[in-house]
């Protein structure tokens, strides 16, 4: 037992082992996205960095690009598959001490936020995500924030003994050890410039006809029967009963980064981004959605829900969900002049 507890704490409570996790798996991609930032050379305040999942689409390279320039750096720790509890942990990871940033921007899916067939307080995937950033201080508080008390052990267990989290990623290193250090290396010295350098996907759902009424899209014939399936299944779903569910989960975490900023200088920006290759129908405002509630909180800039409502297209989206590199391009671009505009001019 004394055995395994010193071992526990050498190999993954030391953050050693978190060096060597497959690059390619859950937790490698979040470790790679917060390294990244950490190291990436911050000269002064006047950063911008991007959280949120695989809808935020903006591209620094674009933004910093921009002429005239805006006078901030943009950076991004998006992650697809992340949900808000995720993105506060990761903004602890990446600034410790809450002074790095002149605003952080948070991608919301709709200002409406009904509730989703998956309810995001219960996903375990969270701490596969973080298991590498959870320390034993944090269990008097990630536990807490599922919902039930087998959730809440699990992630309990997991933040004690890591290597029960670990446990497959782990074998597949020992089975070639001198191979996965090696790609945790290269992908340590390299990765930062191939994400810096991403264009975007081409693929486009140009041609595509849909109608949101009647619940119907007619695609092109270069799209592949399953993609079409995929595609209308995720535009059409009819959602579940809205009982508040994502209003409260949102405002929790959203009103955690807030209090974490608190007094500090930075402006949480929330940022509704494009929803579908075309205009869902609106639905009645929710005035209580967490976005309006914390729209008059100091520090907190919520940008205008129609502001990229010009992407809702078939030629800016890959698929239902995701900005194809065109849209990706205009979403940088605007994105960046709107926080150009809120901030003002940058701090000497």
């Amino acid at each position: 037992m004394l055995f395994y507890a010193a071992l526990e704490g050498i190999i993954f409570h030391s953050g050693l082992y978190a060096r060597v996790i497959e690059p390619d798996s859950t937790t490698g991609f979040m470790e790679t996205q917060i390294q990244n930032e950490i190291s990436r050379p911050k000269t002064d305040k006047n950063q911008v960095l991007a959280v949120g999942h695989s809808r935020q689409a903006m591209l620094p390279r674009i933004a910093n690009d921009r002429k005239p320039p805006t006078g901030y750096t943009f950076a991004t720790i998006g992650l697809g598959g992340t949900t808000p509890r995720t993105w506060y942990y990761a903004l602890r990871a990446v600034d410790p001490h809450a002074h790095n940033y002149a605003a952080i921007l948070i991608p919301e899916d709709d200002y409406d936020e009904p509730d989703k067939w998956e309810d995001q307080s219960e996903r375990e995937s969270d701490l596969h995500y973080l298991v590498a950033r959870l320390k034993l201080r944090d269990l008097a508080d990630f536990p807490w924030t599922y919902p039930t008390i087998k959730e809440r052990w699990t992630a309990f267990e997991g933040i004690v003994l890591k290597g029960t989290v670990y446990r497959q990623d782990f074998q597949q290193f020992l089975d070639h050890p001198l191979a996965r250090i090696a790609k945790a290396e290269y992908y340590r010295h390299d990765s930062a410039g191939w994400y810096y350098g991403y264009g975007g996907d081409a693929r486009t759902l140009a041609g595509t006809e849909i109608n949101w009424p009647a619940k119907t899209a007619h695609f092109p014939s270069n799209i592949q029967a399953t993609d079409q399936k995929r595609i209308t299944d995720e535009l059409f779903t009819d959602p579940p009963p809205d009982q508040g569910h994502e209003v409260a989960y949102r405002l929790f975490w959203y009103s955690r980064i807030v209090d974490y900023y608190q007094g500090s200088g930075t402006k949480i920006f929330l940022l509704r981004v494009p929803r579908a290759p075309v205009s869902p129908p609106e639905v009645p405002p929710k005035p209580n959605s967490a976005v309006r509630q914390l729209a008059g909180k100091p520090g907190v800039v919520v940008l205008d829900e129609h502001l990229l409502d010009s992407l809702e297209r078939p030629d800016r989206f890959m698929d239902a969900m995701h900005l194809n590199r065109e849209g990706q391009i205009e979403f940088s671009e605007i994105v960046a002049a709107e926080v150009e505009k809120a901030l003002g001019p940058p701090k000497p």
